[in-house]
């Protein structure tokens, strides 16, 4: 365990569904974070979760508890559905007979997927968006009655992958995904690298999926595989580390200094990063001529461009990490040059914390877990020294 920080710094500690979620009492989204300090590690309140015999359920947070307690009454109340049971109904046939699927029930009509999950001769997993995950995306595609109605052959063919996205063509039970990272190959057709890939975070016994959504109710078994409830659909990635950068007015800065070092080509290819990326008033901060676009893309000094190449460096590592995946003070290493090439973050979710070896706190991530085709983006409010 980390020492207790200095008298004068207030920490709260928010247990909340066997995960920690550290923040400080005085966050300021412009600033250094001040250092939070986990009560245990991830190891010590696993081994508390189970003495305390805590079900998954109980272990979720406050919001998700609602709708994983109306999707498991629901489950009860059928005579042909049973949780943690093999059902002789089909994935199909239980998404359609719950009324809290009836969008995604829709989307699988309207598309002719549901042909394919009612096989019951074939062998499945589907991550399963509630209707009100649904709720959450742009018209048409937010609800039964609008989804029922869709005809346009582009609208369709973008649905029918969204659909595939959370489906793969074996069954992964609860216990099957290993703690920790791990990934898996949906039945999207594959685009773009990595597009149809899902990425599994499972900490304290709980799941998340792409940084995003997380698990509410595992392993509903049918006939031809098993459900997992989540809480958001699931977008797979459309855009590689550079596209999204360029795409935020908010990072231009940081585009500007990718191209001068020549490292946007980095982030334009295949890959695998996690990259912390400081907004522009985040570098306003930091002394000229790093503190701007215009600046940057003046300078003309070997020494100067090794040391902003460095310093972006800093900001990357080799894999891809999501907030709830950057554990309890861990020390990560970097691509900038050894030895001034560690960072520290701590772990929350769906965002967390990062700081320089230089910087005087935490920074908080936000927003984060923005999924491309080669890594992910955290956006920080700060530049992270070495």
């Amino acid at each position: 365990m980390k020492k207790l920080l200095h008298q004068g710094y207030m920490v709260v500690i928010l247990l909340c569904a066997g995960i920690v979620f550290a923040v400080t009492s005085c966050r300021k989204e412009a600033a250094d974070q001040t250092p939070v300090v986990p009560v245990a590690n991830d190891e010590v309140l696993e081994a508390q979760v189970r003495s305390e015999g805590l079900t998954y359920q109980n272990q979720l947070p406050a919001n998700a508890q609602s709708q994983a307690i109306s999707i498991n009454e629901q489950l009860a109340q059928s005579a042909d559905i049973s949780k943690n049971a093999r059902s002789s109904a089909t994935i199909y046939y239980i998404a359609s007979h719950i009324s809290l699927f009836s969008a995604l029930t829709a989307a699988l009509n309207v598309t002719g997927l549901n042909t394919a999950i009612d096989n019951g001769k074939a062998t499945l997993t589907v991550f399963a968006p509630t209707d009100l995950a649904f709720a959450l995306l742009p018209a048409p595609f937010n609800k039964a009655s609008s989804i029922s109605k869709i005809t346009d052959a582009n609208q369709l063919a973008v649905l029918k992958a969204l659909l595939l996205y959370h489906v793969l063509g074996t069954e992964v039970g609860y216990k099957d995904i290993t703690p920790g990272r791990s990934q898996a190959a949906t039945l999207k057709p594959k685009g773009a690298s990595n597009d149809n890939t899902v990425y599994f975070s499972k900490d304290l016994g709980l799941i998340g999926i792409n940084g995003k959504s997380l698990v509410l109710v595992p392993d509903v078994y049918a006939k031809n595989g098993v459900i997992h409830v989540i809480s958001s659909v699931l977008a797979f990635p459309v855009t590689n580390i550079a596209e999204a950068a360029i795409s935020n007015p908010n990072l231009s800065t940081l585009v500007a200094a990718l191209v001068k070092t020549n490292l946007a080509g980095v982030f334009t290819g295949n890959g695998d990063y996690t990259v912390f990326a400081p907004t522009n008033t985040a570098f306003a901060k930091m002394p000229a001529p790093y503190n701007s676009a215009a600046n940057i893309n003046a300078i003309t000094d070997a020494n100067q461009v090794a040391t902003l190449t460095n310093i972006l460096k800093y900001h990357v590592l080799g894999s891809r990490f999501f907030g709830s995946d950057l554990g309890f003070f861990d020390e990560h290493t970097t691509l900038a040059a050894a030895p001034s090439n560690h960072i520290n973050t701590v772990a929350a979710f769906p965002v967390g914390y990062v700081k320089g070896i230089a910087n005087k706190g935490y920074n908080y991530i936000n927003p984060g877990n923005i999924l491309c085709t080669n890594g992910v983006v955290h956006v920080i409010p700060n530049v992270l020294m070495p």
